[in-house]
């Protein structure tokens, strides 16, 4: 078992290092597009593949896979396959979402609590 957590924890290192990894502290990023994993105390960034993580909030225009999560607020246009996570999570279209709040105009409601998705996320129209 030993190994496997190796083997895991030396390939999860060699794909964090090939990818690109951003640090932002308030906002400073809103341009950039990112494919990897952007992290800060509040983040923003044009397009995302992969991840954006932080402690305040997140901020992206587009979101194609991966993940926003934050502690506190998280905001994004489109959300293609992935998924939002924070206390408060707010997309024009998300595939899914988890937070206290949770605003998706195309979600299966335009406001619900604890979780929201896509209504097309399961075969709708």
């Amino acid at each position: 078992m030993k190994k496997l957590f190796v083997i895991f924890f030396i390939m999860a290192c060699a794909s964090v290092v090939k990818s690109e990894c951003t640090w932002d502290w308030w906002f400073k990023n809103g341009d950039k597009d990112i494919k990897g994993c952007a992290l800060g105390i509040a983040s923003a960034n044009d397009t995302v593949t992969g991840a954006q993580v932080s402690v305040c909030a997140n901020k992206a225009k587009n979101v194609k896979s991966g993940a926003q999560v934050a502690i506190g607020y998280s905001e994004v246009d489109t959300l293609r396959n992935g998924v939002q996570a924070s206390f408060i999570t707010k997309a024009r279209k998300a595939s899914l979402q988890f937070g206290l709040v949770c605003f998706n105009e195309g979600g299966f409601l335009p406001v619900f609590v604890f979780f929201n998705f896509d209504k097309t996320m399961f075969g709708g129209n």
